[in-house]
């Protein structure tokens, strides 16, 4: 219930914030008859991109070749407003989805070529929103929101997927600093407190039992540190979009239950989070460019996997519990070249 209540104060906070700004922003139009051009507009930024690999071979091919078809979506998005000099609302939205098909030999006609089902490459849906109160002094307070999850979730051994799941809401407040922003860069980064809620929906039987879905929350709150920093270069050719977050839980909520059940991992939900994300985009032509993301993770325990017990406090889901543990970084890379549209 505590966490419930970090996490509702934070984001209806924010949103009294905004509701402030927004005032702030129509009582400083209308006393000012000719308002500052940079003042109260909406800066928004949108591109949008597909990157596509295929190849195929018929039965007879003289080879053992397996066609392949593999597609990437990419969205990355923002949009911005300096309501008057005191009041700045950053939204950012990143989206990702892609699929692989590959050819394969049919077990039961050796020979003939067929189709797989396809699987997922990459998923992502990252919303935030970051309002500051721009002071003009060394550091401005800030409240930000942010929702990070994926489209599908295909890990039931069944095949039975579930939609956005799991989810992480994020509400923080705290001061940040924007070190540096000019048409080319920008360098801002942020520290605070941090309330978060874990939402996991999974099948936790088998599909003769029961097709009835599961819902688990769990919550955390810390500290959270949160940079941002993006830079062209090449002559504006390369765009670099970096982002570092490094958050601290002091309590979370299935804390007791990982004590007794999993002494041994008990302080894991508790280690310190870094999630280093790194995109870069070049462009080779206006419409065509080469997309690099790299990402390094370091979550030693999913707080989003909740750990079960019995009456007697032995631990029902202890697979899941194992699978939750991560005590090494985790590495994701991926590289395209396809059709990009600046929008914006």
């Amino acid at each position: 219930v505590m966490f419930r209540s970090i996490g509702k104060s934070l984001v209806l906070s924010f949103v009294a914030v905004a509701l402030v700004a927004s005032a702030a922003g129509a009582q400083d139009a209308d006393a000012e008859k000719s308002p500052e051009p940079e003042y109260g507009k909406w800066v928004p930024k949108l591109d949008i991109g597909m990157v596509l690999a295929q190849s195929a071979y018929s039965d007879n091919w003289n080879g053992s070749e397996q066609g392949q078809i593999a597609w990437n979506f990419i969205l990355n998005s923002a949009l911005t407003n300096q309501f008057t000099r005191k009041w700045n609302w950053r939204n950012q939205l990143k989206l990702a989805f892609g699929h692989t098909h590959n050819q394969k030999f049919s077990v039961e006609d050796p020979g003939v070529r067929v189709w797989d089902h396809p699987e997922k490459t990459t998923d992502l849906i990252d919303l935030e929103s970051l309002l500051r109160f721009t002071v003009g002094k060394w550091v401005d307070p800030y409240a930000a929101f942010r929702l990070l999850s994926q489209f599908l979730d295909n890990s039931d051994p069944y095949g039975r997927d579930v939609w956005a799941s799991p989810m992480t809401l994020t509400g923080s407040a705290g001061i940040s600093r924007e070190f540096y922003k000019t048409d080319d860069e920008l360098f801002l980064s942020r520290f605070g407190l941090a309330a978060r809620e874990n939402i996991r929906q999974f099948y936790p039987y088998e599909p003769a039992v029961s097709d009835e879905r599961q819902t688990e929350t769990s919550h955390d709150a810390g500290l959270e540190w949160v940079t941002d920093y993006a830079i062209k270069f090449l002559e504006d050719k390369v765009l670099w979009n970096s982002k570092l977050t490094v958050y601290k839980a002091f309590e979370y909520s299935f804390r007791g239950d990982m004590e007794s059940a999993a002494p041994g991992i008990s302080d894991y939900p508790l280690a310190v989070d870094i999630n280093w994300e790194n995109i870069f985009t070049g462009e080779v032509v206006s419409w065509l460019t080469l997309n690099v993301y790299v990402m390094f993770v370091y979550d030693k325990y999913d707080n989003s996997i909740v750990p079960e017990l019995d009456d007697q406090g032995n631990l029902l889901n202890g697979p899941a519990v194992e699978s939750a543990v991560r005590t090494a970084g985790q590495f994701k890379q991926t590289l395209g070249l396809g059709i990009t549209f600046k929008f914006l």
